[in-house]
């Protein structure tokens, strides 16, 4: 057994502490509208550049990018420190939001995405590894649920503020409008985060990190192009998953040789480091799947608006917001984590079974039940486990072991729809054969065409398959229960033990 240090120089209280948790919310709340912001403003875009051939890059580009770079930031925190990366990070997310508003051409939107990307991909880690250097283990809980609420803000106010903005301004104003409150923040951060730098001989682990990146791209393209620009089943889906699974091997070897690996195994011996990440891979599998399938059954198996569809994510964000804020506080009163992801990845299992009783005649009310507790259940889970890395992790590997753990996140998101989508197409492909359709005829813009008799069987095809969607993500969330259940109910305070 080892004993995590005692309280730190770095650990800070009062009104410095308050600066620097506002200031790096602010940063996550801009790194989160950039994921969705784009997509309200998407249309004008594309239509003031001439870029539709490259509307994919537009989302892709920034995915892809802030993906990549995650591990290697986590990594490089634990060799040099945090600050000065913190504060590149966060100026190089400016410098691409004002570039990206400057855009002439979408091949220059695209690059300068590309530039945001490349400051987002930091600014989750490191405000998650800023946090476990500067806030007491016993108050990381309270913290993290307000990071969650933080993501749920950015997550409605994405879409309503790009379309304002969009009709209000410009689309350019989208992105011009991180700079007055990123700016604010970088002062604030620079002025207060007072870390020691540190300094490492060992070399860094291009070699590894270029293994990471392409694996990234690769199932980052599965995941967006598969169904939509290609068949699963093409040839060039069928590539990207190869290229996924040799680049992982590839990338695993390296890990286990490299005289410093950019994911450093050792600190995968501490089980709960593990666990976590384990368990994250199978709960993002379940946050995905859940909005992306859910309006596709208001839409195709209902027949409602879209408009229908929106309303149903605020009680899901809401419920998420407030759980996250609660359960994170409760975690700081009772110093114990294990409770929230156990309880929440089994009222997910209650979700989702809730969610495959649905049938086309479903009230709207039920509905936004079920997706209010859809929330409370993700809110129990997605900080806490990365709260279980925090406390856990070897000081030395702190920064690595929380990119692993925001990295466990996006693959399990990333696969695990992939999987799900390929599975759904393919159900709904054969239940569509019986009454003579296809995907393309039987689509939400083809739907009016059809009679009524026609209409109402393919609302009831749509509807068994994305049930089948569903009554299959139970046991990925089983399996997140089972690996919760695993993990060590170890007390959250300064003298936390890790169990090696």
């Amino acid at each position: 057994m080892a004993t995590e240090q005692e309280a730190q120089p770095g650990r800070l209280q009062g009104g410095q502490l308050r600066v620097i948790v506002v200031s790096i919310m602010v940063c996550m709340v801009l790194s989160a509208l950039d994921l969705t912001i784009v997509s309200t403003a998407a249309p004008k875009i594309v239509g003031e550049l001439d870029g539709l051939p490259y509307l994919s890059w537009l989302f892709n580009t920034y995915v892809i990018v802030a993906g990549v770079t995650t591990p290697l930031y986590g990594k490089l925190s634990d060799m040099f420190g945090t600050r000065r990366l913190y504060l590149f990070a966060l100026s190089t997310f400016l410098l691409g939001s004002a570039l990206s508003g400057l855009a002439q051409t979408m091949f220059q939107l695209v690059a300068f995405r590309a530039v945001q990307g490349i400051g987002a991909g930091g600014l989750t880690v490191l405000t998650i590894t800023v946090i476990a250097e500067v806030v007491p283990p016993a108050d990381r809980g309270k913290y993290m649920g307000m990071f969650g609420s933080v993501l749920g803000v950015g997550a409605i106010a994405g879409p309503l503020l790009g379309g304002l903005l969009t009709d209000a301004l410009s689309w350019r104003w989208i992105f011009y409008i991180n700079l007055p409150l990123g700016l604010i923040a970088l002062v604030a951060i620079f002025r207060a985060l007072k870390l020691p730098p540190k300094r490492s001989d060992r070399p860094i682990d291009f070699l590894g990190f270029a293994l990471l990146a392409g694996l990234v791209v690769a199932i980052t393209l599965v995941t967006s192009w598969g169904g939509g620009e290609y068949a699963w089943g093409s040839s060039t889906i069928l590539l990207l998953i190869g290229a996924s699974a040799v680049l992982l091997v590839l990338f695993v070897a390296r890990q286990l040789t490299a005289p410093e690996p950019i994911m450093p195994p050792r600190m995968f011996k501490v089980s709960s480091v593990t666990l976590a990440c384990l368990a994250n891979v199978f709960v993002h599998t379940w946050a995905t799947v859940v909005p992306a399938f859910v309006p596709l059954f208001v839409q195709l198996a209902m027949g409602r608006t879209a408009t229908n569809t929106a309303l149903l994510q605020l009680p899901n964000i809401l419920a998420l917001m407030v759980v996250s804020t609660v359960s994170g506080n409760l975690i700081t009163k009772w110093r114990r984590y294990k409770w929230a992801p156990v309880l929440g990845t089994a009222l997910g299992v209650v979700s989702l079974l809730l969610f495959a009783s649905m049938t086309p005649d479903t009230s709207q009310f039920l509905l936004m039940a079920y997706m209010a507790l859809f929330g409370i259940a993700i809110g129990l889970c997605m900080q806490p486990l990365l709260v279980a890395i925090q406390v856990t992790a070897p000081e030395a590997d702190m920064g690595a072991a929380v990119a692993a753990g925001t990295f466990s996140q996006r693959i399990g998101g990333a696969v695990g729809f992939a999987v799900m989508a390929a599975l759904f197409s393919g159900w709904l492909g054969s239940r569509l054969a019986t009454v003579g359709l296809t995907e393309k005829t039987a689509s939400a813009d083809s739907l009016g065409s059809l009679s009524p008799q026609t209409q109402t069987l393919v609302h009831q095809a749509y509807a068994d398959a994305i049930s089948e969607v569903f009554l299959w993500t139970v046991p990925v969330v089983a399996a997140g229960l089972l690996i919760s259940l695993l993990l060590k109910n170890i007390k959250v305070d300064e003298d936390v033990e890790i169990d090696v």
